[in-house]
């Protein structure tokens, strides 16, 4: 062999030799970017980011990270869906997938922010202990085929299973759930608690709704995306039955003269055990074992949506009743999602008038409903630094004015009482406390009481 024939196939060798072992230690593909619509990038274990585009390979490490109108589904190749919502940023993070040897199976990844879906493939059924979820708050152990998990905007998360069972740990404890069970995990030390609010999964866009069941399958056996123009069917989340809801209400029972039966509050601010919503209205609710349920309304409206995590509900039933029998005459209440983690601005923060019921008045004398009135204006001033606040309101049928350091706060919510027959009641709501609703009721000279309920917005 000649010095240039030598030459060469040293070259050659050495060439060859520089790119096998490259090829050899490869990352394996996780999955396959079935669908991608919007702004939705990939970031690989070096920090490094680059568009993602539907059919590119995606492998475990990477994270896929959707914008605030970005979609992503992934096939992953053991036949497992996950759909990625707006404002997601999720992670895999050990995934491997051998059939030859399951005990070595993993499907481990991170949702960091947003919202997925996930349908379970030959991973989940051939290594349960090996598929989990992990998120900031709980992990998620698949023991079905089909589940939910989002974040809520006040931080907390939501998991609903869709098919068959799941399990929603954290160090607080363990809630196994079946079919179409929902859990709410406020943080990582609480316990997962059941609730009626399914996991918060935005629509579709509303001019292409894209739809990914992972139950439907093309001629060739494999996941298809069905695609249909028209508006969202998205339907109202302020209805149905919740066990998260926090209410105070006041009012006083019929027949029963005396300053006592008007000027106390009938409920303090505390989560009911069950709060039914149509179209935002409360239409009863109960207190252990207690049944509240209203005859005649008024002034009853609501801000906000179970779905945000910011609504807040106010009203009053001119006629109700607890257990069916206690008649209650202009019960005036305030419904809401109660603030989790509260803030800590310091200063004093002015809260302004979003809405109110009307005012109605109660004669002590006969222990019936007097002259009615309107709230004419109303505010809080909140110092979350010190946990304190203070609250003017003023009716047509008097006016309460405590000081801006007289009211006490304790989590989320606040009540006051006075020697001379003022109460108030109430409590945040929204992400950052960015709503209030407070009940009220304060004497007329000495011939009975007002009352009232109202919501605030922050500054």
């Amino acid at each position: 062999m000649n010095t240039a024939v030598k030459l060469n196939h040293t070259l050659l060798v050495i060439a060859l030799s520089a790119i096998y072992p490259l090829q050899a230690t490869a990352a394996a593909s996780a999955g396959v970017a079935q669908f991608i619509a919007g702004d939705v990038n990939v970031r690989r274990p070096d920090g490094g980011t680059a568009p993602l585009a539907k059919g590119k390979d995606i492998e475990s490490g990477e994270s896929i990270l959707t914008g605030v109108n970005g979609r992503a589904q992934v096939k992953f190749t053991d036949g497992g869906l996950v759909s990625l919502q707006p404002n997601t940023e999720f992670k895999i993070a050990n995934y491997s997938d051998n059939a030859a040897n399951p005990k070595e199976e993993r499907f481990l990844v991170d949702l960091l922010r947003g919202s997925m879906r996930a349908i379970t493939g030959l991973i989940g059924k051939r290594n349960r202990e090996n598929y989990k979820v992990t998120t900031t708050t709980a992990t998620i152990g698949i023991r079905g085929s089909g589940f939910t998990a989002g974040y809520n905007p006040d931080g907390s998360l939501g998991v609903t299973t869709e098919l068959d069972a799941i399990e929603v740990c954290n160090a607080g404890g363990c809630v196994g759930l079946t079919a179409g069970e929902s859990v709410r995990v406020a943080n990582s030390t609480d316990a997962p608690v059941r609730t009626n609010v399914k996991a918060p999964v935005p629509p579709p866009d509303p001019v292409r709704n894209v739809i990914s069941t992972g139950d439907d399958v093309d001629s060739n056996g494999k996941a298809k995306i069905l695609e249909g123009a028209g508006k969202s069917t998205e339907t109202n989340s302020n209805n149905g039955t919740f066990n998260s809801l926090k209410i105070a209400a006041t009012g006083f029972l019929q027949g029963i003269s005396g300053p006592s039966a008007g000027g106390v509050p009938t409920v303090a601010p505390q989560v009911a055990t069950s709060a039914t919503l149509v179209d935002g209205k409360l239409t009863r609710f109960n207190l252990g074992s207690d049944a509240y349920v209203p005859s005649t309304t008024n002034g009853v409206n609501s801000v906000g949506s179970i779905s945000t995590g910011d609504f807040i509900g106010w009203g009053t039933w001119v006629t109700s009743s607890r257990n069916g029998g206690t008649a209650i005459s202009n019960m005036h209440y305030v419904v809401g999602q109660p603030t989790l983690n509260m803030p800590t601005t310091a200063g004093l923060l002015t809260y302004t008038l979003t809405g109110a019921s009307p005012v109605t008045s109660y004669v002590n004398s006969t222990g019936v409903a007097g002259a009615s009135g309107t709230l004419t204006s109303a505010s809080l001033s909140v110092d979350f630094s010190n946990s304190k606040m203070g609250a003017t309101i003023n009716t047509t049928l008097g006016n309460i004015s405590i000081a801006s350091s007289a009211i006490a706060i304790s989590g989320s919510q606040f009540s006051y009482s006075s020697g001379t027959g003022i109460y108030v009641d109430g409590f945040f709501a929204g992400v950052n406390a960015a709503r209030a609703g407070l009940v009220y009721t304060a004497p007329i000279l000495s011939t009975g009481s007002f009352s009232g309920a109202a919501t605030f917005k922050a500054p």
